[in-house]
């Protein structure tokens, strides 16, 4: 990220339907033009024609789709932009022992997710239909250096693990702890144990551009 400059015209903001998450967000990237909210893609917490662009980021295969677009044609301005972002977990490319760990997470994925939901993230929203003219562009051989604790923490944000932790009666806190567990024995690694992950799918960006008139 190349941070957000004070004086940049625009004023991006975030929102979830978790007041958890929000707090965390708020907590994390704490600057004067940064704001994120409690709210839900069916009722946008924005005014009318009031907003340039709208992300959702491996999260539009969970919306109520044709509420969402009924609210994006509220809020966005003529000419604005709604981008969708499928995004699939990424694979360690370093060591064979993060295989089994991979398998574990796919288990859980394929035992306490959606079936329709998973499988519409996995075939990069290629069958999602927008009410505005699209493009769909994809990103390849996407790279990133990531310490196993950055692992866990983007796992912990799957909605099938956090199925998992809610149906085992556990807290977020002795979910983390679970979840890690469950991980590391797998994958025999220390938590600050730096490896080269890899999105073994390409990146899907579907976006569409609200009509001037």
């Amino acid at each position: 990220s190349s941070g957000i400059n004070a004086e940049w015209p625009l004023r991006p903001g975030g929102i979830d339907v978790s007041d958890t998450q929000v707090a965390v967000a708020n907590k994390t990237f704490q600057h004067p033009s940064l704001s994120f909210v409690q709210g839900s893609c069916e009722k946008l917490p924005a005014e009318d024609c009031s907003v340039d662009v709208i992300t959702a980021v491996q999260a539009a295969h969970y919306f109520d789709l044709p509420a969402f677009f009924k609210e994006v044609d509220r809020v966005l301005k003529p000419g604005g932009i709604v981008g969708l972002v499928s995004i699939n977990l990424p694979r360690c490319v370093d060591t064979s022992s993060m295989h089994s760990a991979s398998e574990c997470i796919d288990n859980v994925i394929a035992q306490y997710g959606m079936p329709d939901k998973v499988q519409m993230l996995e075939d990069n929203y290629k069958n999602l239909v927008l009410p505005y003219p699209t493009r769909r562009d994809y990103m390849f051989d996407i790279r990133t250096s990531w310490s196993f604790r950055d692992y866990i923490d983007v796992v912990m944000t799957l909605s099938p693990v956090n199925n998992l932790i809610k149906s085992l009666g556990l807290t977020l806190e002795e979910g983390y702890v679970h979840v890690t567990d469950m991980i590391k024995e797998e994958a025999l690694m220390e938590l600050d144990m730096k490896c080269v992950y890899t999105w073994t799918q390409p990146c899907a960006i579907v976006t569409a551009s609200k009509p001037l008139n």
